[in-house]
């Protein structure tokens, strides 16, 4: 079972890698994978979200932060050395544009991205489709350039659909409890 599916992985990761490669379709994948290192564009959306929504909900950027911290935190400091598997190499067929450090599995690109789409989408509904095709873009730009396979991103994704909804659960929880009145109960006399 294991060997089969690691061996799909390998046939979708070359279909996806091996698709033209245009100066303008690396650069933009490239552009892609940049902005999508450490979050940094979604930690520029949400500097945007935050003062805009600074005046409504002071702690806004809490969400953010957890998603951001604990996708690392799990993906990049626990998770890829636990399974340690190697990046694509040419040795596989693999065409390589992009480089990359540490292991591969799962892709800390894909779980920060798909955390960020989810809670972006609680806040700017409207944009919804915008939030997830950035993040999927972003997953995808890594196997094209041939640093992540499929596998590594359908699992990153998942673990930060996972991290941003419970953050964002969390989020609106804790704030829903906050704003709740309280009863105050007399004391009765006797």
């Amino acid at each position: 079972m294991m060997r089969s599916l690691l061996f799909l992985d390998h046939q979708v990761f070359l279909f996806i890698n091996h698709l033209p490669h245009w100066w303008f379709t690396d650069w933009f994948a490239l552009f892609l994978s940049g902005v999508g290192s450490a979050g940094i564009i979604w930690i520029c959306i949400g500097l945007y979200f935050f003062l805009r929504e600074e005046k409504k909900d002071h702690r806004f950027f809490i969400p953010i932060v957890f998603s951001l911290v604990s996708c690392s935190l799990l993906v990049e400091g626990m998770l890829k050395f636990f399974f340690h598997r190697l990046r694509p190499n040419s040795m596989d067929g693999a065409y390589i544009v992009g480089s990359a450090t540490w292991f591969s599995f799962p892709s800390s690109h894909a779980a920060i991205s798909w955390a960020m789409a989810v809670i972006f989408s609680h806040y700017e509904p409207r944009a919804r489709t915008l939030w997830y095709a950035l993040a999927l873009f972003i997953s995808l730009s890594r196997v094209y350039l041939g640093v992540h396979y499929p596998l590594d991103i359908l699992v990153g994704s998942v673990i930060g659909w996972g991290i941003g909804s419970l953050a964002l659960q969390l989020h609106l929880y804790s704030h829903k409890k906050k704003n709740t009145p309280r009863t105050v109960k007399r004391a009765s006399h006797r």
